[in-house]
């Protein structure tokens, strides 16, 4: 089964200094692959050098089959089957939630007629339940409503690839769990792929297919959540033993189970 996403000894870094040596995984259909590592290993960097956000120092990645060298510009017609859920959302304050999740199509299919537009961005909405939002400004909405009309743009086009940096970060337990439940639902609704970069256990136990975990601009670990789990390397060991929150603000151990 070919990957919809390889990436090869991928280098990347900033004036000089090298973040990423040398990264590779890649992302078979259907999965949704986490990238975890401790704070400033490169997990945002290493998304944003895929989708060259930032300029990579060299390496290869596939898209969809087809190889091209990291420091080249990714073809216009790779970018149309990938979407991107940014940290913060990235709406901008001065469209409605309608006019951001349009912005794709605009750019990528100028020729569409307004209907056909709006009939997209009204199936994108009512997929992340928020057609009642249509109308709203990002100053209207809660932060999780936000990622949610924030995801809807990311899927404007119909990606086979998602791209999702820290989706969950600020927000509540709940809320964050039913985002994770809702990339889960998309995932199996439109049998699409998705990278995420998330340092939340809660999120990691829920969503994860495999993972990479990265140490020092290497990847330590290519695995599943449960070679992870099983994992006698101290740091991985202890990443997964880390604490965290439950929806009522009590600490516990996270406990993961599986169902053979």
């Amino acid at each position: 089964m070919t990957p919809l996403l390889k990436v090869e000894h991928l280098k990347a870094g900033y004036g000089g200094r090298v973040i990423l040596k040398d990264v590779s995984f890649e992302v078979a259909p259907s999965e949704i692959r986490v990238i975890l590592g401790g704070s400033g290993c490169g997990k945002s960097t290493l998304l944003n050098n895929i989708l060259q956000l930032e300029k990579p120092l060299g390496g290869n990645i596939s898209f969809f089959g087809t190889s091209y060298p990291a420091t080249t510009p990714i073809p216009d017609d790779v970018r149309k089957r990938t979407g991107v859920l940014f940290q913060g959302g990235a709406l901008l304050t001065s469209l409605t939630v309608a006019e951001n999740v349009a912005l794709p199509l605009k750019r990528h299919k100028p020729y569409l007629p307004k209907k056909i537009m709006d009939e997209i961005i009204a199936d994108r909405l009512e997929k992340v339940h928020m057609m009642h939002a249509f109308n709203k400004y990002p100053s209207e909405l809660s932060g999780g409503m936000k990622k949610r009309a924030a995801l809807a743009r990311a899927l404007a086009l119909d990606p086979e690839l998602l791209f999702c940096d820290e989706p969950s970060a600020g927000l509540d337990p709940i809320t964050a769990r039913s985002l994770d439940e809702l990339l889960l639902t998309l995932r199996d609704d439109l049998k699409i792929s998705v990278v995420i970069v998330t340092h939340e256990l809660d999120s990691i136990k829920t969503i994860c297919d495999k993972f990479v975990f990265l140490k020092q601009g290497e990847v330590l670990l290519d695995g599943t959540l449960q070679q992870g789990l099983e994992s006698n390397i101290p740091e991985i060991r202890t990443f997964f033993d880390r604490k965290c929150p439950d929806e009522f603000g009590n600490v516990n151990c996270l406990n993961f189970e599986f169902v053979d």
